[in-house]
């Protein structure tokens, strides 16, 4: 710094500084054409592009030499703006981008470039401090740049390093169309700034451009010579981004792994969920999503926050709202008149119930309850097998008080659910609406769309679908970490194995939504009830960790933003975090388990509260499962990662020890699958 300082104060008859930009006033810590590939990344994303980031950076490029040759310029001197229409057009061309406005993608290209550049960017602080001090001495400052990037996103990239004061003016070549390479931008910028050349001083560490080709035009150079970035700019043509990105998430997992939250690594699991959900918002142009109440509630508090952090913001921007709702509430939304309706939904999993279940499970007051309770003779309180099929439900189907307080409930709960859909402000009737929960098959949405009588199309975001229902045209629904439908493999079996355990871990800090009510000003259109082991199990554990996590998330976002990875390095990563996760399974999480299932609740049918790990409730032979083990070991790890919660529950954790062993049983098994079993075998 004192060097430079001196060189500079040898002229005193210089007042005007010129300084280069890239590798002078900044670096990166990427080799140069890895900005251009985070560049692509981002117009994937945002764009909702079906191919590769690097295919989207081999057509920027290839515009770019295109034009140059067209032009018969070099590179350096195209216009950043022609770069962008040509690459606009092929995409057009060949059916790549449908229906993108050239504003929007003009927008976005520029946006993707600033972002890409600044998360890969440091200050070179010694020259900053260097121009500031001959700023605040008078001298005029230019910044003269060769590069493929506009005035205006260096302009912006200049703020976001809070240095755009230190610039009388901004030259870059790729907007004047002259570079300091062929010399062009020097006379350009002497004119421009009406400046006589032994006034200047070019500051760069570009042998050529920034000292031989400057004294051509009578300017006297100071060349910077960065060895050190160069070196480091080659070296950064070596490494992986597999390798890149797992050294990311190991660090997060293992200071995961480190911390008292157990189970907050699971915030990797949640992390790709979030991306890949807005992936695929963009890709299907939809404007809003309704995060489904409970497990909604993290994970729209996530969404929100990675769009924050994504910086696309503005008319990009999708609209998130949180919408309470559960089995209980959005099955009654589908509720058919009594004569037709049939309690499918209820049945398939609560067929044994008591009346009084049954009846609690409708807001009704306590009166109208009690009431058709005494008109029907059967005990209120003891479990009638197949009660949908009952005499039981034959007496209710043709009380009066029943059949009055069911027809009323119906018109209420319509209502009062319309008219709280509509407080959110979403033109759901002309886009539909797209739904976001953990999964695990869809029966909210089946309701809502039987709700709008099939009328308005329903999408549903899941962290895993592990059943499959219905699904129409206007039902799509996505599993977007792990999924049976269309089909299954090891990574899906791998992944749905504990599913109790992302709902708990995405509790939320309020009850379950009974019903729904017309409410008056200021009041909750929702009825709730927060069972008190829940509500104690969040207070205690979930609350925190979730806390934890999103200081994690956030971490995530920032270390990842700057590597260009794939989905199935994304995937293959998931899938042997939660092999991992399920097998080397230590007492303290066992513990911790065995603590949070005590909120485990369920509104619907007996109200149990907890989880149990009974053997007896595995309906395959215990030969048929040591068969399926051998040879397909995905396919029963479901049942595998039961066996140390329930030894634990026991008492005899000691004679877990050989569950250890599947773990590399199960890799080898997949590893000689891949390698031998390239024909359709693999199942």
């Amino acid at each position: 710094m004192i060097d430079l300082k001196r060189r500079i104060a040898r002229f005193p008859n210089r007042k005007i500084l010129f300084t280069d930009f890239f590798d002078t006033l900044v670096h990166r810590n990427v080799h140069p054409n890895y900005a251009i590939r985070l560049w692509g990344k981002f117009m994937v994303r945002e764009l909702g592009m079906s191919f590769s980031s690097e295919k989207l950076f081999t057509i920027r490029n290839e515009s770019l030499t295109y034009l140059g040759k067209k032009q018969s310029k070099s590179t350096l001197e195209v216009k950043y703006k022609d770069v962008i229409k040509e690459v606009y057009n092929r995409l057009v061309n060949t059916g790549n981008l449908n229906n993108v406005p050239f504003a929007k993608f003009k927008k976005l290209f520029e946006e993707a470039d600033y972002i890409a550049e600044i998360s890969v960017q440091f200050k070179n602080e010694e020259l900053v401090d260097i121009l500031t001090h001959y700023k605040e001495k008078g001298y005029l400052i230019y910044l003269l740049s060769d590069f493929y990037l506009s005035k205006k996103v260096i302009a912006k990239i200049l703020e976001h390093h809070k240095m755009g004061h230190l610039f009388d003016d901004v030259f870059i070549s790729s907007t004047v169309g002259e570079s300091k390479a062929k010399g062009g931008l020097y006379p350009y910028a002497l004119d421009k700034t009406n400046a006589d050349p032994k006034s200047v001083l070019m500051i760069g560490d570009n042998k050529k451009s920034d000292d031989i080709n400057a004294s051509k035009y009578a300017i006297e150079s100071f060349h910077l010579k960065h060895f050190s970035h160069k070196f480091r700019n080659k070296r950064n043509l070596l490494g992986s981004d597999k390798n890149d990105f797992k050294k990311v998430c190991h660090t997060i997992k293992e200071r995961c792994l480190e911390s008292e939250h157990q189970f907050s690594e699971y915030i990797i699991h949640f992390y790709f969920f979030t991306e890949r959900l807005y992936i695929n918002a963009k890709r299907n142009g939809n404007k809003d999503l309704f995060f489904l109440a409970r497990e909604g509630h993290f994970l729209k508090q996530l969404f929100d926050c990675y769009q924050e952090m994504n910086l696309f913001q503005g008319e990009e921007k999708i609209n998130t709202h949180y919408l309470k709702a559960s089995r209980q509430s959005a099955t009654q939304l589908a509720l058919r008149p009594l004569p037709k309706e049939g309690f499918e939904k209820l049945l398939k999993k609560f067929g044994d119930m008591s009346l009084q279940h049954f009846l609690d499970w409708f807001p009704f007051s306590d009166t109208t309850k009690n009431g058709i309770i005494n008109d029907v003779p059967f005990p209120k309180d003891e479990i009638i097998p197949d009660f949908f099929k009952s005499p039981a439900m034959e007496h209710l189907r043709n009380n009066i008080a029943f059949q009055d307080a069911y027809a009323k409930n119906r018109e209420i709960q319509k209502g009062a659910f319309m008219k709280y859909l509509d407080s959110f402000g979403a033109n759901y009737e002309e886009d539909g609406i797209a739904l976001v929960d953990v999964g695990w098959g869809g029966t909210m949405q089946e309701s809502i769309y039987k709700f709008f009588k099939k009328k308005t199309p329903v999408t549903g975001y899941y962290l895993g679908l592990k059943e499959i229902y219905n699904i129409e045209k206007d039902t799509k629904r996505y599993g977007l970490n792990f999924s049976i439908y269309p089909n299954h493999d090891f990574s899906d079996d791998i992944l749905m194995a504990n599913g109790q355990l992302y709902e708990q871990l995405l509790a939320a800090p309020h009850g379950s939504t009974l019903s729904y009510k017309f409410a008056k000003k200021g009041e909750s259109p929702t009825v709730e009830y927060h069972e008190p082991n829940e509500k104690m199990v969040y207070d205690k554990f979930i609350g925190s960790t979730q806390e934890y996590m999103f200081l994690e998330f956030k971490n995530l976002f920032t270390q990842l933003r700057a590597i260009d990875y794939t989905q199935e390095v994304t995937q293959e990563y998931l899938t042997d975090m939660a092999l991992r996760t399920g097998i080397f399974t230590t007492r303290k999480k066992l513990k911790f388990i065995k603590e949070i299932t005590k909120g485990f609740y369920q509104n619907v049918g007996e109200n149990k509260v907890g989880l149990e790990y009974n053997p007896n409730h595995i309906s395959v032979s215990k030969v048929g499962l040591i068969k399926t083990f051998i040879k397909s070991p995905e396919k029963v790890f479901r049942y595998l990662v039961k066996i140390k919660p329930f030894l634990f529950y026991k008492g005899y954790y000691w004679l877990s020890w050989p569950v250890n062993l599947s773990y590399y049983y199960i890799k080898l098994n997949f590893w000689a699958k891949r390698k031998w079993l390239k024909k359709g075998l693999i199942s």
